[in-house]
């Protein structure tokens, strides 16, 4: 009598890593929405710029551009993405939500010294949805077989 011992380790981990992955992108998907439905709005270049990518990837978006202003003279402004998200470190999956608006971290944290309030977009965009991304997250963990 023998037996025989097959492991699926290795098709157990790539299931998981690629289930993680699907959750990542829809929980960035998720955050970026609910940060771009509290961002505030002046020409909408903020708001335009709010993108995701997981760790080693490109964001999801190139370029973006503020709203046309059809009774202004004024040319549209644009901003790009250039390079990479972080790598991430073995057996990580991570997802980053941001911009690169030079201003942006003004709008998020305030700045006291020339009395400008916080108005916060970015964490609450997270802290506030944390029971739908931990949903997402274990809907893609389910669907590992």
């Amino acid at each position: 009598m023998s037996i025989e011992v097959i492991s699926h380790v290795a098709q157990v981990k790539r299931a998981t890593e690629k289930a993680m992955k699907k959750a990542a992108r829809m929980v960035g998907g998720s955050v970026e929405g609910h940060a771009k439905e509290l961002c505030p709005v002046d020409t909408g270049l903020l708001r335009n710029s709010i993108t995701f990518a997981l760790g080693g990837e490109a964001p999801q978006i190139s370029q973006y551009t503020s709203d046309a202003d059809p009774t202004s003279n004024k040319e549209a402004t644009t901003g790009q993405y250039d390079g990479e998200a972080p790598e991430d470190s073995k057996d990580e999956v991570t997802v980053y939500v941001g911009t690169n608006v030079e201003y942006a971290p003004y709008q998020e944290l305030g700045a006291p010294s020339i009395n400008l309030p916080a108005k916060p977009y970015l964490r609450p965009a997270m802290e506030n949805n944390q029971r739908e991304l931990e949903q997402i997250i274990e809907m893609c963990l389910k669907e590992i077989h």
